[in-house]
């Protein structure tokens, strides 16, 4: 990462450690601390502020536009740390000094005075850079979170309150198109090392490629994810659809090919059309005007792109089937799905998944099918699609490999700057 800091998601662990410390903060007494009311925001960039007129409502100022943000409810708080936190590299959180010390780097103290950052070399760990000493303090188990607020919380009254604008809920930053994040999400059902690479809709197009010009059913050809990459001019992809690999003996008379309908962009072709009608999983199609479509099963797309086409007034630009569906309108939906005994497995998954505003690829070591669709969820997707894994894994970002190559692919999923 170098000097380069980015904003990341953070992790579900963080979402438990803020309503713990709403709820100090709602019940904690605090002692208010006179603030300039010719200059209040400039003045609280980068504090936790207390209500102390009320009820000792939250509120964070983020620094980067001096706007309050609402710590009230937790869905408001995982916002909050979702959007507005940095992620940072280990050798530059090393040059900002634990409470109490000084040294480092005083430039990069002072440009991250009052963030949170999350450790993202590591498990996701967060730090609270103070604005006023520019130290940065552990916010990793409820007792730190305790002693921050009751030493560090900003009493304010509604009349200067009111004065720093308020930011409503947040949304990532609009500079950063893409963002990688590698640490450790911790939900209900386990802990898991994922990889996650976020890409802003507005400014990338999926594009779905195959070795494969027509049906094939042996010895298909087959690449690596980079050369698919290369090949469409892309600087970011991940893995495709299940298929047959050289090294599995069942695989034997049918090596590389795939069963799952799957749309070659550049040919402008859908690849195993007849299997429409019968596949079991959904289809994710991006539209040449940049909508999506998610279809629960493929028979739901229509027996042709022409169908398609005819039926919604749109032009395909890719389009891509696997199984299970993961997530669908926000919801978790992969306990319904048909589920192969080794999807249960712990195992190296796959997966793609959106929002309104993000496509996002995630990588989970030792987790099963269902856990990847809770990860998706707890990261905000709408929709999501489990992909393959294992020997097959490949995620790329910036044209560098973060997991891969892995085995050559018959398919593959890319993204190309709009």
């Amino acid at each position: 990462m170098g000097n380069r800091i980015q904003v990341i998601c953070y992790n579900y662990s963080m979402k438990k450690i803020l309503i713990i410390l709403l709820l100090i903060l709602v019940l904690g007494g605090f002692i208010s601390t006179p603030v300039n009311a010719a200059s209040v925001a400039e003045n609280t960039r980068g504090y936790i502020l207390l209500d102390v007129e009320h009820n000792g409502e939250a509120w964070y100022v983020w620094p980067e536009n001096m706007k309050r943000y609402y710590l009230g409810r937790p869905d408001d708080a995982f916002n909050i740390m979702r959007f507005l936190s940095l992620g940072i590299s280990d050798a530059n959180l090393a040059k900002i000094p634990v409470e109490g010390n000084e040294g480092g780097d005083q430039a990069l103290r002072d440009r991250l005075a009052g963030r949170i950052l999350l450790q993202v070399e590591q498990n996701g760990e967060a730090w609270y850079v103070h604005p006023k000493t520019k130290q940065r303090i552990y916010l990793g188990r409820p007792a730190d979170a305790f002693s921050i607020m009751t030493r560090f919380g900003l009493g304010i009254t509604v009349a200067d309150l009111v004065t720093v604008e308020n930011g409503g809920t947040p949304n990532a930053p609009t500079q950063n198109l893409a963002t990688r994040q590698s640490y450790t999400i911790t939900l209900s059902r386990g802990s898991f090392a994922i990889d996650v690479v976020k890409l802003n809709r507005n400014d990338f197009d999926l594009v779905s490629d195959t070795g494969n010009a027509s049906d094939c059913g042996n010895n298909c050809p087959a690449q690596s994810l980079l050369a698919y990459a290369n090949e469409n001019g892309a600087s970011f992809g991940i893995h495709g659809t299940y298929f047959c690999p050289p090294d599995y003996t069942s695989c034997a008379g049918k090596t590389y090919s795939y069963q799952q309908p799957f749309f070659n962009s550049a040919l402008d072709k859908m690849l195993n059309t007849g299997k429409l009608p019968y596949h079991s999983g959904p289809m994710i199609v991006q539209n040449t005007d940049g909508t999506l479509n998610f279809f629960h099963r493929t028979i739901s797309f229509g027996y042709s792109v022409a169908e398609y086409e005819s039926r919604y007034g749109k032009n395909v630009k890719a389009a891509i089937s696997n199984y299970p569906s993961l997530v669908e309108s926000g919801s978790v939906v992969v306990e319904s799905e048909p589920i192969e005994a080794s999807m249960n497995n712990k195992s190296t998954r796959g997966g793609i998944g959106y929002d309104d505003n993000y496509f996002y690829l995630v990588i989970a070591r030792s987790a099963t099918v269902k856990d990847l669709a809770y990860i998706f969820d707890s990261l905000g997707a709408d929709y999501a699609m489990n992909l393959d894994g294992g020997g097959s894994t490949a995620l790329l970002y910036n044209s560098n490999y973060i997991i891969g190559p892995g085995r050559l692919l018959p398919n593959a999923i890319l993204f190309t700057r709009k």
